[in-house]
């Protein structure tokens, strides 16, 4: 191996051997347990896997036994890993662990079926062409679908005037990165493979760890603090409380005030601050400025409704709105029209 040769295999080497410390870490060390964090380790172990096999061969004068004894069969598991690690984040079907290990297992069968009936070994050739195509556009379906899971709810989020979360845009980035491992792999020949490895170590260095060398952008992705965990409020006080708070900003509409926070309805409430956040985040799926925002917004309609001699303006300052911008942003998001169109129907 000249000197050449041994820089290319020593930096996709680097990524593959830490990539597969971190996947280990995330399947058995670290704690506190997460079901989405077991799922991504899992997933980061056979991308890793996939890189790795690469490496050897490009490198390697024989092909390993093993590989020859099982082949890229293993590739079968990377989407599927991918798909329902992106569906636990999103918080699809979480509920359902039995959807899990039915998906797994499907793939489980499909994989050990293929091994006995067509092992790799007794046609290569055959196996390169047609099976491990079949594999690669698995992979793909399952990425292109995990997309279309994420943009829907960014769609969503955006409709509510809400903040995209550190946890979409690393959503954005592995997908965007496995989507490039992927042409990388599929266009390659396979005397070009240590480029895949090579641009795996590059992707893995460029994003994950930025995300997990980011305390604050790590805690909300990797689920290192299980937040509120001292203060969990169990669903029947949730159900009283969320009656509470829906009268409250009914009756007393302090959503007018446009200096409104957080703090002031958990006071009302009789709760923590940290309390509320956790009542609008799991109960109600909403964060802070969205719950208020819609309570404004039905305000606006109502006023416009009744009295179409109010400006504009005037409508957004009553509805506790503090900025003309922000009102015209948000009603045209929550409604599907901006306030002068809606008013022209009254």
């Amino acid at each position: 191996m000249n000197f050449y040769s041994q820089i290319l295999f020593f930096f996709g080497a680097l990524g593959v051997f830490n990539s597969f410390l971190v996947s280990i870490y995330f399947i058995i060390i670290k704690k506190p347990k997460d079901f989405s964090n077991i799922l991504f380790g899992v997933f980061l172990l056979f991308l890793s896997e996939r890189a790795l096999r690469s490496l050897i061969y490009f490198f390697s004068d024989a092909t390993p036994n093993s590989y020859s004894t099982f082949g890229p069969i293993t590739f079968i598991f990377i989407g599927p890993f991918l798909f329902l690690y992106v569906l636990s984040i999103l918080k699809l079907n979480t509920k359902s662990i039995t959807y899990w290990k039915h998906h797994i297992a499907f793939w489980i069968v499909i994989a050990i079926g293929i091994h006995l009936i067509y092992p790799f070994r007794s046609d290569p050739i055959f196996w390169k062409r047609y099976i491990l195509v079949s594999i690669n556009i698995q992979w793909l379906c399952y990425t292109l679908v995990s997309g279309y899971y994420l943009a829907k709810r960014m769609k969503n989020i955006s409709k509510k005037g809400e903040k995209l979360l550190p946890v979409n845009l690393w959503l954005v980035c592995l997908l965007l990165a496995v989507l490039i491992l992927w042409l990388i792999f599929f266009f390659t020949k396979y005397s070009y493979f240590v480029i895949g490895s090579i641009t795996f170590s590059v992707l893995f260095y460029s994003f994950f760890l930025y995300f997990l060398l980011n305390k604050k952008q790590k805690n909300q992705i990797f689920r290192d603090e299980k937040k509120y965990a001292d203060k969990k409020i169990d669903n029947t006080k949730a159900k009283v409380l969320v009656g509470k708070l829906h009268l409250l900003m009914s009756g007393q509409k302090l959503y007018k005030n446009p200096n409104l926070k957080s703090s002031d309805i958990a006071k009302a409430l009789h709760i923590s601050t940290h309390q509320f956040s956790q009542l609008l985040n799991d109960n109600l799926g909403k964060s802070f400025p969205a719950f208020v925002n819609e309570y404004r917004i039905e305000e606006a309609k109502l006023i416009i409704r009744s009295n179409t001699k109010y400006t504009l303006d005037a409508i957004g300052n009553e509805s506790g709105f503090n900025s003309k911008s922000t009102f015209y942003t948000v009603f045209k998001k929550l409604v599907g029209m901006t306030p002068a169109k809606y008013k022209e129907q009254f």
